[in-house]
């Protein structure tokens, strides 16, 4: 009788200690661009433009849909952080199966607000361009679009995929400078 409780109480033991379950961590540096692009995963959303390992400085960008815990992203600057990068064994069905948690912030870099960039506006005809109040990029970054106003219109209504290039305003807000 004592050899089997021992034996049950070896294999709980075992099973405890398993190493299965826990989470993969790796620490990356990585760089956040000054404005935010749009995606499509699992609904439309605003992306981050992010560059890791050798492609920072370059002009390759990769967009991270997810956010990165205790973060808080300001438009109109480059941020070098330092990222923990989890995986988790129970992603949500649309959800990645990474975590990003900021470890440091390393630098912050203030970009002019006269430096242009190009935001997709349409993918595939899905539309990231609401008009519930006024031009908004998905409710969320009003959308300044002065004299291309009826352009616009015409083109995300039209066309499958639409580029605009912008600059920044003040308050979160961006201004349409040309349509492609």
């Amino acid at each position: 009788m004592k050899m089997k409780i021992l034996f049950l109480m070896i294999i709980v033991i075992l099973f405890s200690c398993s190493s299965d379950n826990e989470n993969q961590t790796q620490t990356i540096d990585m760089r956040i661009n000054h404005y935010q692009n749009t995606g499509i995963g699992e609904g439309l959303f605003l992306t981050f433009l992010v560059q890791e390992g050798n492609n920072i400085g370059t002009n390759n960008w990769t967009k991270l849909y997810g956010e990165i815990e205790g973060f808080n992203y300001e438009p109109g600057n480059i941020y070098n952080l330092s990222v923990i990068i989890e995986s988790t064994d129970n992603p949500l069905a649309d959800g990645s199966s990474l975590k990003y948690i900021l470890k440091e912030i390393k630098s912050t870099q203030a970009v002019d607000n006269e430096t242009l960039f190009d935001i997709d506006l349409k993918i595939n005809g899905q539309s990231f361009v609401t008009t519930n109040s006024g031009y908004e990029l998905l409710n969320q970054i009003e959308i300044n679009c002065n004299t291309l106003c009826d352009e616009l219109d015409v083109t995300i209504q039209n066309q499958d995929f639409v580029v605009g290039t912008f600059k920044r305003l003040p308050n979160n807000e961006i201004q349409l400078i040309e349509l492609k």
